[in-house]
């Protein structure tokens, strides 16, 4: 077989680029604060402000209705740091600024992506980035010129290795060899230069693109020097090229999709190369029926890497293969064949519950446009660097490049939702409800009914097992109007502190609900000691505040974590700390003494 791929390179858009803004924007979001207007309201205001509160001016900002096909709107953030978007359609939006060198503080890939609704006021923070710099040089210190330099970040500013595929920024040095890469999350970062470039904006190969890339100071990527810098901060680090040759592995892309709204008939898809160890996305590659499904990746140093396929087509379908692992060992990989499949979707039905004794819901004509559904694969005990599971045989994992896969969606104007992309595994399911006075009250497959047999799937609490391309239909998910709020603050015996970390939760006290978790709730406790909880199904339940064990942002969520709910439950049965709601109800002033809680 013979590709020619070595000599042309389609334009397309790169799988990197779209990852690295969908962490981006999630990044934005999460690191964002929102404030509920009770006006109905057409309009979202914002401010922007730096990571010590100061104001920051000439930003601009924007905002995305989610679920529509539609430019985002912007505006410019004014000399007071304040922004507003008027005329707004009720729905569900996501809202962030930027400004040229800034970014948004770094936030944990688990954090659930923050969407607004007219009448919210949001603050968004803006952190100043840094600044790596260097220049790159030959043996005799000529420069290298026109060449792909990258920037990997591998551990964030406290040192922590990145928990997601490491997705690098690319530059290229000028005609004396100098790159810079600036608005820089602060954190830990390797740099390389050469090797096949990733942006695709030049159709012919470039002179560096067949060797192996060269790490700062001139080293291999075991031995790369690791570069920190914080935010605002500007570092150097210098390269001296060593020029050596790498390897190339090819093969064919089947399976490739022929859309009507692909130009010129033709059908195409990307490759991307992870590093197994480093989990770093190095390379990404065009497949065509232009280049007869081929593809290649040149200047691969020896190494073990995941190889994965996948096609993203207009109509917002993907289709991907299955990770195949080579190695590398001092000699080109030929032959690789990557089928492309579909990949698996949940449909089902968001169904609004009415409860006329409730009177505190004020926005139902626009509940269901409002409100979004999600889901988020669980994390498996399958080591995903090496495809074992914590008892040992070999399986097939997620690709590397894929995980802690999830997907959000708005119900149409009959509640119908659709989930569409999703890789194999265990999902659980969540919502953002459209504001105050609604609850989640059940989730189940094929059962809208009020009543939940005991031989139900309990979908609240297992999620939904998906198998690779499997089509899941029947999902009900029923919110219902008069839920309660709880507003309190927690307060230390004399000579005694609040301390920090410190997380509130609802546990129900009724036997009968102990395995509903949807009737668990929790809340951070903040600087000021204050807590809100909000959307509480009415009823009776345990209140306890607990120390989060080991790292604070690492806690997962009640809801997803069994040991904690059965922790929560006998710690709160022994103390009987008791709270109840009725429907609307609405507690401002409540106290919860922290002295008790801290003898459990």
């Amino acid at each position: 077989m013979s590709i020619c791929l070595n000599k042309i390179r389609p334009i397309l858009p790169l799988i990197g680029f779209a990852l690295l803004s969908v962490v981006a924007a999630q990044a934005q979001e999460a690191a964002s604060e929102k404030t509920p207007s009770a006006s109905l309201s057409n309009t979202i205001t914002g401010h922007v402000v730096g990571q010590g509160g100061e104001t920051i001016n000439g930003a601009t900002a924007f905002a995305s209705q989610f679920g529509v096909l539609a430019p985002a709107r912007t505006t410019t953030v004014d000399s007071s740091g304040n922004f507003k978007f008027d005329a707004l359609e009720a729905g569900v939006y996501s809202v962030s600024a930027s400004m040229p060198g800034f970014v948004a503080p770094p936030v944990s890939p688990d954090e659930t992506r923050h969407y607004y609704h007219p009448g919210d006021s949001v603050t968004l923070t803006l952190i100043k980035g840094g600044v790596i710099t260097g220049t790159v040089t030959t043996a005799t210190n000529g420069p290298v010129v026109a060449a792909a330099v990258h920037a990997f970040r591998i551990k964030d500013v406290n040192g922590q290795a990145e928990p997601l595929p490491v997705q690098p920024r690319e530059r290229q040095t000028d005609d004396r060899g100098i790159y810079r890469f600036y608005g820089l999350a602060p954190g830990t970062y390797v740099i390389s230069v050469g090797g096949q470039a990733r942006s695709y904006v030049e159709l012919f190969l470039g002179a560096y693109d067949n060797d192996v890339p060269t790490y700062a100071p001139s080293s291999t990527r075991d031995t790369a020097m690791e570069v920190l810098v914080h935010s605002g901060e500007e570092v150097t680090a210098d390269i001296q090229y060593r020029g050596e040759s790498g390897q190339v592995i090819s093969g064919t892309l089947a399976g490739l999709v022929q859309s009507t709204t692909q130009s010129m008939g033709i059908a195409t898809g990307t490759i991307t190369l992870t590093d197994v160890r480093s989990r770093a996305v190095v390379m990404t590659a065009p497949s065509s029926s232009l280049t007869n499904n081929g593809f290649a990746f040149s200047g691969v140093a020896d190494g073990e890497y995941e190889i994965l396929g996948q096609q993203f087509l207009q109509s917002r379908d993907s289709f991907a293969s299955e990770p195949v692992r080579v190695k590398v060992q001092g000699a080109d990989i030929t032959g690789i064949n990557l089928t492309l499949n579909p990949l698996a979707s949940i449909a089902g039905r968001v169904v609004l519950e009415s409860n006329p004794p409730a009177d505190c819901v004020k926005r139902r004509a626009s509940a269901l446009p409002e409100t979004v559904i999600s889901v988020r694969r669980s994390k498996s005990d399958k080591d995903s660097s090496t495809g074992k599971s914590s008892k040992g045989p070999t399986v097939l994992e997620i690709p590397l490049a894929a995980p802690n896969q999830s997907a959000d969606t708005v119900p149409d104007a009959k509640g119908d939702f659709f989930l569409r992309n999703l890789r194999r595994g265990a999902y659980r399911i969540d919502s953002q409800l459209p504001g105050t006075g609604w609850y989640l009250r059940s989730i189940s497959i094929g059962n809208a009914s009020t009543t939940v047999k005991a031989s139900d799937p309990n979908v609240p609490r297992d999620g939904i097992n998906l198998k690779p391309g499997e089509r899941v239909s029947g999902l009900n998910i029923t919110i219902t109007e008069g839920a309660a709020r709880l507003r309190g603050r927690l307060s230390a015996a004399e000579g005694q502190r609040v301390p920090a970390g410190l997380r509130v939760y609802l546990v129900p006290a009724e036997r009968e609900s102990a395995e509903n978790v949807l009737r668990f709730f929790e809340a951070g406790v903040e600087s000021d000691a204050g807590f809100v909880i909000d959307n509480i199904a009415p009823g009776r339940y345990w209140i306890i505040a607990r120390a989060s064990e080991g790292d604070p942002a690492k806690v997962k969520a009640v809801r997803q974590d069994a040991v904690l709910r059965g922790g929560l439950v006998r710690e709160a049965g022994i103390l009987k700390k008791e709270v109840s709601f009725k429907p609307c109800e609405r507690s401002s002033d409540y106290h919860l003494p922290w002295a008790a809680q801290s003898k459990q």
